[in-house]
């Protein structure tokens, strides 16, 4: 369950804000109670050997009481673990475009939560007949044309996708867009574009 969603559509985040918290009160419990108990172990190490130097108390009962202590330092370091997995940070500073859930929904491992653009980088995405992109080699830049903005961008082509749809015979390319020709365009993430090739008039 979300205990709080701490951003909406249009923030703007920095990188490692968080951005929502799962609901963790049993950890933050657990985490005090373990550290009540270190201190009290580490009490009792501490009178254990001024017993043991007087031979009062075993070597073996000091060394047991040292290692319940580090046990207890290990279970500490993975309940803080957990309740920094329960943190939603923002993996990159961007804009949030869109919010999929609302404080106190249930959410499951994977389920999408917040999503973010980040102004200064861009990439085309395309599903393009297969015998045109096997043409496109790694590095070299690319037209495609935005009908929104009436205005065609250049971009490198940066990678296919290892397969091809076997329904439309496309394979899925990937550009990326230079700040300059993004500024120049104006690009907004979900424009739908085409791409132009030298047999084109």
């Amino acid at each position: 369950v979300l205990s709080g969603l701490k951003a909406d559509a249009g923030d703007r985040v920095r990188k490692g804000q968080i951005l929502a918290v799962v609901l963790h009160e049993d950890l933050i419990l657990k985490k005090q109670q373990r550290e009540a108990q270190k201190r009290y172990k580490a009490v009792q190490v501490e009178n254990l050997s001024k017993l043991n130097a007087k031979g009062l108390v075993t070597d073996e009962e000091l060394a047991k009481a040292k290692m319940e202590l580090i046990v207890n330092d290990k279970e500490i370091s993975m309940i803080k673990s957990e309740i920094a997995h329960s943190q939603i940070r923002a993996p990159f500073s961007g804009l949030v475009v869109e919010r999929h859930v609302h404080s106190h929904e249930w959410v499951t491992p994977g389920k999408e939560i917040i999503e973010l653009y980040d102004p200064r980088k861009l990439r085309i995405v395309a599903d393009i007949p297969a015998d045109v992109a096997l043409e496109l080699k790694t590095g070299e830049s690319n037209t495609l044309f935005f009908p929104d903005v009436n205005q065609e961008v250049k971009a490198k082509f940066k990678v296919l996708a290892p397969q091809v749809d076997v329904r439309s015979n496309t394979i899925k390319v990937f550009w990326t867009v230079s700040a300059a020709e993004m500024k120049k365009a104006n690009l907004m993430p979900g424009m739908k574009g085409e791409l132009r090739t030298e047999n084109e008039n």
